[in-house]
């Protein structure tokens, strides 16, 4: 990946549902499917991995109760405060004195009600609750809770009972409607929310390590109206599946190069194929060489571990069209003979997103088993700098009959993309979606708030966008007028593979556009900025990979059909 600033180149009654997912501490383990007859009933459903040497036993169960089960014991009951110190108006379900102190509370301004603020509150014995202490938690404005706040305080409320030790806790929040959403809803945001701020990356944390492990919140109820349990069971089993497809993005990407090589990440892809309708094609790189892709074939050929594409079929979709989803996965980019600086080089096993992206998003579908057709297409290589490696001015034919001159041997991603995206048409698909953490220039544009989308099809990107407002990954669209075609023209090749200073987001989706065929509507997200958060900024993406695209092309999907 090539560019500045980051490194990338460019005993239950009838109304309980109770769904469980199981965060392990070892690698993949959370992508295992349930075992054979476990714990299914009419009224109760529990999703758990099957066992695995690499799992902890710490995980986060989620339980659906009626209004009723307000008295049913836990630990501390959660409480919505809106800004200005208004209480939830399900408040009115807990006992008389219970609410006075609630009351009482906000008026003396202990809790003004702004998001993310959260304040305790002890409970006294024989108050007509089973919990021990209230957290009141800031809703924010009233008007402005929308469901990525509400998933944003899943996530705080898990951070908060772990920080104080909680084992189990129980939700007011989902009882009402917030802003026009309705409680189902409600309560399946802040459920995706405490699974995503759940996650944890532990595989190489032995028993040696010094700090004493963290406390987990062990279990999460929510009360939802009676009326709506079983719409709210609907989306929590939805829910679920999709952030297991996340945690397998995550996992990937925060696996060390040396743990996780593009073979390995081939073999991910046959045992995934063995547990889900999904159907498996790796092309080796004498097979890459038979189709003549050397565009994958020179990032990779500076490495002792060779290139491979990765291609996941799943087709339940009938006669209805297909989508190719391309994700680019360097599983370790130094920049090749056109080094990376030393700082920060670590942060390059990121350079997977899109291919990792692409794994999750496979695995939640076929979890969902959805009605369409999806081909997965992941081109895979180590960008090293080595005695066999790739030059600077080199100049390589690509499998499209395109010359392409190495300008920058960090502007490695597009070479693989390019050779994916022709061979996606191979398969007729109506749409092609790629993901790339593609350009640093693409991070000094957008930050780490949004996601670079350009391409050929306005109805397209268009629908892209809504997909990540609903689903909280936005996107932002860039550019790409014919001028910009100008900047990749080379002088002894078709092409050159970078474009300059000026404008190398676009260039680089410029560069892409001419391995897909206009006729094709196609879109090119650039991850870059968004595939990874070292700030631990927001609490439903701790540190490291936010598996991001997962939910998004999820959330394009469950609307579109395709």
């Amino acid at each position: 990946m090539h560019g500045p600033h980051r490194l990338f180149g460019n005993g239950q009654t009838a109304s309980q549902v109770f769904l469980s997912l199981q965060i392990p501490v070892g690698l993949f383990a959370s992508v295992f499917p349930r075992a054979e007859g476990e714990g299914i009933s009419s009224d109760h459903e529990s999703f758990m991995p099957k066992d695995n040497v690499a799992m902890s036993d710490a995980h986060l169960k989620i339980h659906l109760f009626d209004e009723e089960s307000i008295t049913r014991e836990s630990d501390l009951l959660v409480i919505g405060i809106y800004q200005g110190g208004e209480a939830q108006s399900a408040l009115a379900r807990c006992p008389d004195g219970v609410a006075r102190e609630v009351r009482r509370a906000l008026k003396a301004g202990w809790l003004r009600g702004e998001a993310g603020e959260i304040f305790y509150l002890p409970v006294a014995a024989g108050e007509g609750l089973a919990v021990e202490r209230l957290l009141l938690v800031g809703l924010g404005k009233r008007e402005s809770v929308t469901l990525e706040s509400l998933r944003v305080l899943g996530a705080t409320v898990v951070k908060a009972c772990e920080k104080s030790s909680v084992d189990r806790a129980m939700v007011l929040v989902s009882l009402d409607e917030q802003h026009g959403i309705a409680p189902a809803k409600v309560m399946a945001a802040m459920a995706e929310g405490a699974w995503l701020g759940s996650y944890r990356f532990e595989r190489y944390q032995g028993v040696s390590r010094k700090d004493a492990p963290r406390h987990r919140l062990k279990r999460l109820d929510f009360l939802v109206p009676a009326a709506r349990i079983k719409g709210a069971y609907k989306r929590l089993e939805q829910v679920v599946k999709i952030t297991r497809g996340v945690f397998l993005a995550r996992d990937l990407c925060n696996t060390p190069g040396n743990h996780l090589t593009p073979d390995g990440l081939a073999k991910r892809a046959r045992e995934m194929a063995e547990r889900l309708p999904i159907k498996t094609t790796i092309f080796s790189s004498q097979v890459l060489a038979q189709k003549g892709m050397h565009g994958i074939l020179a990032v990779g050929q500076g490495s002792e571990h060779p290139p491979c594409m990765i291609i996941m079929e799943y087709r339940k979709g009938g006669d209805r069209p297909t989508l190719a989803v391309v994700g680019k996965a360097i599983t370790f980019d130094s920049g090749g003979i056109s080094l990376k600086p030393g700082a920060k080089m670590e942060e390059m096993k990121f350079d997977m997103s899109g291919g990792a992206a692409v794994f999750g998003f496979m695995h939640a579908i076929a979890e969902m088993a959805l009605p369409i057709n999806v081909v997965g297409i992941v081109p895979s290589a180590e960008n090293m700098p080595s005695g066999t490696a790739q030059r600077p001015g080199d100049v390589i034919k690509t499998a499209r009959g395109i010359h392409v001159e190495v300008i920058n041997t960090d502007a490695e991603g597009r070479l693989i993309l390019a050779e994916a995206l022709h061979h996606a048409a191979t398969f007729d698909p109506d749409v092609i979606i790629d993901l790339a953490t593609l350009t640093g220039a693409c991070v000094v544009a957008l930050g780490s708030h949004a996601t670079g989308l350009m391409g050929n099809h306005a109805g397209l990107q268009k629908r892209l966008r809504k997909a990540g407002e609903r689903c909280g990954e936005r996107l932002w669209s860039l550019p790409m007028f014919p001028e910009y075609q100008e900047q990749i023209k080379s002088v002894v090749a078709d092409i050159k593979n970078v474009g300059g200073r000026e404008a190398g987001t676009i260039t680089a989706a410029c560069f892409l556009s001419r391995f897909v065929d206009e006729s094709r509507a196609w879109a090119h997200l650039d991850i870059a900025g968004t595939a990874y958060d070292l700030s631990s900024s927001k609490p439903h993406m701790p540190k490291g990979a936010v598996g991001i695209g997962v939910r998004l092309l999820c959330a394009y999907v469950l609307t579109e059909r395709v």
